[in-house]
């Protein structure tokens, strides 16, 4: 009687310690998808705030003075090997690259004769205004990619949507 009295305790023993250990590996998958979750959010937070938009820049009475994009890194370090692409009005204009953005707003002036980009200046550097291009679908950024520092690259499509990006994937010859 005793063998069976242990038969049975050592059985519930064994069905508790798997349902410890299938509990304890819940727990485990639980805490990694967080732990994943959580350095995600940490490499996005810096990434997410590097904007671009197709601008208009005004002069104070409201006439246009040229049209280009505004590049925001409204992080506190610089972005590198930032790559642009645009369109206008008459398609797409020359890729704009550039080796560092520093924090803060600038206007980049796209050349009239759509041979390339005017150096950025600092939005707070510009007489006049820059006003947003929001209602003409032709006019807009259709793509950026840039690195981070934490050497991250990152892409926004014209949809806005932030993306990683693998580093065999990534334009190079910036």
């Amino acid at each position: 009687m005793t063998e069976w009295i242990t038969a049975v305790c050592s059985s519930v023993a064994l069905i508790a310690a798997s349902w410890a250990a299938w509990t304890a590996s819940q727990v485990h998958k639980i805490e990694s998808n967080r732990d994943r979750t959580s350095e995600e959010n940490r490499l996005r937070s810096h990434a997410s705030t590097v904007t671009a938009w197709s601008a208009v820049h005004l002069d104070s009475d409201g006439n246009s003075l040229a049209y280009g994009v505004v590049l925001n890194n409204g992080s506190t370090t610089p972005i590198f090997d930032v790559a642009l692409d645009a369109q206008d009005l008459l398609g797409k204009l020359k890729p704009l690259k550039l080796q560092l953005l520093p924090p803060g707003q600038y206007f980049v002036e796209a050349f009239k004769d759509r041979t390339g980009w005017a150096l950025p200046e600092h939005a707070n550097a510009l007489a006049g205004f820059t006003r947003p291009i929001t209602r003409k679908a032709e006019w807009c950024v259709t793509y950026l990619q840039f690195r981070d520092a934490q050497n991250e690259t990152w892409c926004r499509s014209n949809t806005g949507f932030l993306d990683r990006v693998p580093l065999q994937e990534a334009v190079q010859g910036l």
